[in-house]
């Protein structure tokens, strides 16, 4: 790269937290970069400048921005270009920057003291090493709350993988998103932002309902497709319906506040205010991260464990019959209000946990009806791609991918409850093969016919993708 190129972008940007006027003495600012510029800087680099510092900060109260860009050097923007290919384009960063920030931002920041209080109601406290967190409930209908939301939508892009920006342009809109604020409460009643949670409120259909092509409702695969058509139908001042969806959208915990569980606390207060109240009747969260799965698996595993989900006579329906049991999960997936695809898996870990804790002597016979469950729940969402295959194959990619989703189960009981795990090395054959990826003997067919209708469960890539098969993310 010629001198003209900064290499990583997230070196030439710092983001900082800074206290304002009259909090504690000991308080001081926080300095960070940004682990991720890919949606704002092409490869994550900036081109065309020397020296270049992008000193962006924030309140630690209201997060009241301030931007200010320095440089020793920087070539014109429509001028000639030194690199060495002659298509480098100068990143005009100030202005890009400042698309995602309020348009009054200044270039320095004001730390006079106010009288800031977080928006919303209470709804948690808790401590962590002798500091007092809260947790407010809010709407970005309140003014406070919406300023705020604004104010951090350039973060969501910096340390969000793939998130977006929220459109609140419109006034019809903002009584569609509930936000979550977490609040580190200091003395003489001052508050620093922990983190938020934005959430949005969308179209729930009952599963009695149809949509407009006599689909069955309810199905969680579609639920961004028909939010998109209720809200393109929608008109300004239109009553929102009082029975909805709750979908987690920007999630974020500041990085001086991350690995402190803070995080479990936000998401399982968020999870527990929809729960208590019955306008939501279901919560879902828009393509999650990896650490995001991890976070809401551990978390509802928990909840679900605490409730004493998966009993024994529960357990021996489960692997008895899946039809027959078909009740007993809706019944059980609505009180949860979790889709449907996060219901069954948790209730897998469970019933997986249930099996290795119990140790039946018919730990053998269970394993193997255990396989056979959750490969029909995976068979019927993929049906369509393993029937392009030959017989041998499509069982063989069947149970591919259920060993990937088995060792997922493994590798959660391994953190969640060690002592289920406990004389696994020395299980049978049975349980052996399964582990070990090799098929043990089943009936594809017998899975092919059960007429159940498909489900939205762990993906097979199609037959012309070589890589290794897993479940969907």
């Amino acid at each position: 790269m010629d001198e003209w190129t900064i290499p990583k972008a997230s070196d030439a940007i710092r983001i900082s937290l800074v206290p304002p006027a009259a909090f504690p003495s000991a308080s001081k600012p926080q300095t960070f970069h940004p682990p991720l510029t890919y949606q704002l800087f092409e490869n994550e680099t900036i081109y065309g400048y020397k020296n270049l510092a992008v000193d962006l900060k924030f309140r630690q109260d209201d997060m009241s921005p301030s931007l200010a860009v320095a440089y020793d050097a920087r070539l014109p923007t429509d001028g000639p270009s030194n690199d060495s290919k002659g298509d480098a384009k100068v990143d005009d960063v100030e202005p890009l920057l400042r698309e995602y920030l309020p348009a009054d931002t200044p270039s320095d920041l004001d730390l006079s003291e106010s009288t800031f209080t977080p928006p919303g109601l209470c709804v948690n406290t808790y401590t962590r090493k002798g500091s007092k967190f809260q947790i407010y409930h809010s709407n970005v209908d309140d003014p406070i709350a919406l300023d705020i939301v604004r104010r951090s939508q350039i973060l969501v892009l910096f340390f969000i993988e793939a998130g977006s920006v929220i459109d609140l342009d419109e006034d019809w809109v903002k009584n569609r998103w509930d936000v979550f604020f977490l609040y580190e409460t200091l003395p003489d009643n001052k508050s620093a932002l922990v983190g938020f949670c934005t959430v949005h409120k969308y179209w729930y259909f009952s599963p009695a309902e149809k949509t407009t092509e006599g689909e069955p409702a309810g199905a969680e695969g579609t639920d961004e497709d028909r939010s998109s058509s209720f809200l393109g139908t929608i008109t300004e001042g239109a009553r929102f319906p009082r029975e909805h969806r709750a979908r987690i959208s920007q999630f974020l915990v500041l990085p001086p506040y991350q690995k402190q569980g803070h995080a479990k606390e936000l998401y399982n207060t968020i999870v527990e205010q929809y729960l208590a109240g019955s306008e939501v009747k279901e919560i879902t969260v828009e393509d999650p991260s990896e650490r995001f799965e991890e976070l809401r698996d551990v978390a509802d595993y928990t909840r679900l464990k605490k409730a004493s989900l998966v009993s024994t006579a529960v357990a021996q329906n489960l692997l008895e019959s899946r039809t027959a049991a078909k009740p007993w999960i809706e019944t059980q997936r609505q009180l949860a209000k979790m889709p449907r695809r996060q219901f069954m898996r948790m209730v897998e870990l469970l019933l997986l946990e249930h099996i290795f804790m119990t140790k039946s002597p018919e730990i053998d016979e269970q394993l193997e009806k255990y396989a056979m469950y959750v490969k029909e729940r995976l068979y019927r969402h993929n049906k369509d791609i393993l029937m392009q295959l030959e017989r041998e194959e499509r069982g063989e990619k069947l149970h591919e991918t259920y060993v990937n989703v088995f060792e997922g189960y493994l590798t959660l009981l391994k953190k969640l409850q060690p002592d289920a795990l406990v004389g696994l090395a020395t299980s049978s054959a049975v349980d052996k093969r399964i582990i070990s990826g090799k098929r043990p003997q089943g009936n594809i067919s017998s899975i092919a016919e059960t007429g159940e209708e498909d489900e939205d469960e762990e993906e097979l890539e199609p037959p012309s993708k070589k890589k290794r098969l897993g479940p969907k993310a």
